[in-house]
């Protein structure tokens, strides 16, 4: 009977059937798996296919079975005469079929390898012992408000919590967030140098939690360790959650604990669960960084530590918001001194070995001028967590502020290894080397964060800023535009570009993105310090110098070297006015230290000593304005790379030495910097009465037209570029 039917199943082709439909349907899985990510279709699209493949064997098997083809079409098969039966000419067909099936997923198969663009190689990184990446917690939520944010706020607190165990090597947030979903765990443990990842989802239903994580084996992909945790949704709950978590992966990785890792696993930040969750609500908005994000995270904030004033990260975190809006100039300097001085303070009294409290706090000291209080602040935090990358960050950032760039360097660099894709680390770090003279490696900083995000304002920030110190205006253009693209409301960009734009000679089209930088702050000290640069540069000293009084009296906030501009804007009205002691008390007030028995040189007034300089010798102080320049040419030949020049420092030497009355000094500093591309704010740099002395050399009218003529080709060059969108507001009609 089984041979009679064997025999019965081939004669109608059934197994001739399957197989092509087995062949087809694995060809077009293959097909699906390349066209559907292209085509944008859900994840499920391929699951859908291969359910529809899997219930249609059947029917076909059935269908091949019942049914024969005729002649005359599809007939049932007990409705044929076996003598007029063509199964034999259809097996035949079906040989030929199954042939050029497999000849089709052959030609594909090829087809897919040799045509398919390669992928970069992952970077081959030794996976470090006692190393692990938290990948984001997947949100399980059917519908809760916020489960999003709770979800990524439990992510964000375990890595905290990890990264305070000493002998654990963790890859910070910012690196794991950036993560190409796409990437199998072999390769995210080879891209970040890690023994293990951990993964994680979150379920939340009214006051119950859910918790399910796994630690894997990024070399084998092997589950080391899983569990889940189902509890009411409670702060205390969730904080023992994280310890037990993290003790776990201590274990499973032979990680030894501390007295004070066992203590900070202990610990439970707050007790209050209202608090607790509206913390995680607040710093997932911060996140985003934008100016209402960061207003409405402030707010928040403000709202946990009243609710729970013992919560020691809520006024950390409070501090950190008001920070942010103190750099994007939404708040002023003293704001920020005194109302996160306050939150940091608290904190401390709370818990006085939070390193990201001393971190800020030291950044804090910095606004008030204090820097050996700041880099008291950051030794204690780094000491305390020296893989703390946003302790690296800030600290290194500093340490480039101090002009300390070979230290800068190698805080930052250190950074990268806990948090390999994070974007301030690498944009610091690229800051740093164009400031010891590589502009090409920030060039690669800004290409490498655009890898990671093409949308990241740090990377079109890299590239301009790169491009600017190279003296190539025309290629800054696009990077300009495209970074008022991403964060249109910053009004410092929009002022820069107009006086970038002055510069290249097109005051009209400078006089529109000023005008928008007015209508959007007319009162920043960036936005005036532009202004008056325009002015001053347009033979209209007169209303720069009205401008720059009324700034100076109002008391406004030093930011991006403005004080420096309005100060030499009112000292050179008072070179031709003789009303010499008034502005000098002006430079007293701003800049005491350069009043200092003997003056006291750092980074932010170095540049203020050769314009106060040259003012003292007009007053006939000639001593003091010596020991000014002796002063400032010491500290730059200690804390600058030799031959470097760039938009922070400038050609200060050469208005030093031209000040002092050595001219060919002064112009060797100047034909050198023009040689390497200086082109940095040069029209008001040539009109500065510190250069009073080089007007009548040829030499020095020969450097002016020779950047005259690069800039007025750089402009058309500019002028040539195909219109960059609604930002670019050249006259010219946009497509």
């Amino acid at each position: 009977m089984s041979g009679s039917l064997f025999q019965e199943l081939k004669r109608r082709n059934v197994f001739r059937v399957a197989i092509v439909y087995v062949v087809v349907s694995w060809l077009l899985m293959q097909i699906g798996d390349v066209m559907f990510p292209a085509l944008l279709l859900p994840d499920w699209t391929p699951t859908l296919l291969v359910a529809f493949l899997i219930l249609g064997f059947p029917l076909v098997v059935i269908f091949a079975w019942a049914f024969e083809l005729t002649p005359d079409g599809v007939a049932r098969t007990s409705a044929v005469p076996e003598e007029q039966s063509i199964t034999a000419d259809t097996g035949r067909k079906m040989n030929y079929s199954i042939i050029g099936v497999l000849v089709l997923a052959v030609a594909f198969l090829l087809a897919r390898d040799f045509l398919a663009p390669d992928k970069d190689p992952v970077p081959a990184v030794v996976a470090a012992d006692h190393s692990i990446a938290v990948l984001p917690f997947k949100n399980q939520s059917a519908s809760a408000e916020n489960a999003e944010f709770f979800a990524g706020g439990l992510h964000d607190e375990l890595l905290t919590l990890l990264s305070k165990l000493g002998d654990l090597k963790v890859i910070s947030r910012t690196s794991v967030e950036r993560l190409d979903p796409d990437l199998s765990i072999p390769e995210i443990g080879t891209l970040l140098g890690v023994a293990t990842v951990l993964e994680g989802q979150v379920q939340r239903a009214g006051n119950r939690l859910r918790i399910n994580v796994q630690l894997i084996d990024t070399a084998q992909e092997g589950h080391l360790w899983a569990n889940t945790y189902d509890s009411a949704l409670t702060a205390e709950n969730v904080f023992d959650v994280q310890s037990d978590i993290a003790r776990t992966i201590a274990d499973a990785l032979q990680a030894e604990l501390s007295p004070d890792d066992v203590q900070v696993l202990a610990a439970v930040p707050t007790t209050n669960t209202e608090a607790f969750e509206k913390y995680l609500l607040a710093m997932q908005i911060a996140k985003r960084r934008s100016y209402d994000a960061l207003w409405q995270a402030e707010s928040y904030l403000a709202d946990v530590t009243q609710m729970d004033p013992s919560f020691a990260d809520a006024w950390v975190s409070l501090a950190l918001v008001r920070g942010e809006l103190f750099m994007t100039g939404a708040i002023p300097a003293q704001r920020y001194v005194d109302e996160g001085g306050n939150a940091i303070e608290t904190a401390l009294k709370l818990d006085p070995r939070n390193a990201a409290a001393l971190a800020e706090r030291a950044r804090i000291q910095t606004a008030a001028g204090d820097w050996q209080g700041a880099e008291a602040s950051f030794e204690k935090a780094f000491a305390i967590a020296p893989r703390n990358t946003d302790v690296r960050d800030n600290y290194g950032e500093w340490l480039r502020q101090r002009g300390r760039l070979e230290e800068a360097r190698d805080m930052l660099a250190g950074g990268l290894e806990y948090d390999p894709l994070a974007p301030n680390l690498l944009f610091q770090l690229g800051r740093v080397e164009m400031y010891l003279g590589n502009p090409e490696r920030n060039i690669e900083m800004g290409k490498r964060l655009l890898e990671i995000d093409p949308s990241i304002v740090y990377g079109y920030v890299a590239l301009l800023q790169a491009n600017i110190w190279r003296g190539r205006y025309d290629e800054a253009w696009p990077w300009y535009v495209k970074t008022l693209e991403a964060d249109s409301p910053d009004y410092e960009t929009w002022a820069h570009i107009s006086l970038f734009l002055d510069d290249l000679g097109a005051p009209a089209l400078a006089d529109r993105y000023l005008a928008h930088a007015e209508s959007l702050n007319a009162a920043s000290p960036v936005v005036v310090k532009c202004k008056a640069m325009i002015l001053a540069n347009r033979g209209r000293p007169g209303e720069a110098a009205r401008l720059a009084d009324k700034m100076l009296v109002d008391g406004f906030d030093n930011r991006w070297n403005s004080d420096r501009i309005l100060l030499r804007t009112l000292r050179d009205s008072a070179l031709g006015s003789g009303n010499y002691q008034e502005v000098i008390d002006r430079y007293r007030d701003r800049a005491p230290l350069l009043f200092a028995d003997p003056p006291e040189i750092q980074p932010g007034n170095l540049n203020k000593a050769a314009d106060l300089a040259l003012l003292l010798k007009a007053n006939d102080e000639h001593e003091h304005a010596s020991l000014l320049i002796d002063a400032a040419l010491r500290w730059h030949e200690a804390n600058q790379p030799a031959g470097v020049y760039g938009y922070i420092h400038g050609v200060a030497t050469a208005e030093l030495y031209a000040v002092a009355g050595d001219d060919d000094r002064a112009l060797a500093i100047l034909r050198d910097a023009i040689d390497q591309g200086y082109r940095w704010q040069l029209h008001w740099l040539f009109a500065s009465p510190n250069f009073d002395s080089l007007r009548d050399r040829p030499e020095f009218a020969a450097l002016i037209a020779e950047v005259e003529n690069d800039l007025a080709a750089q402009l058309e060059n500019l002028l040539a570029t195909p219109h960059l969108g609604d930002f670019d507001l050249r006259d010219r009609p946009t497509k």
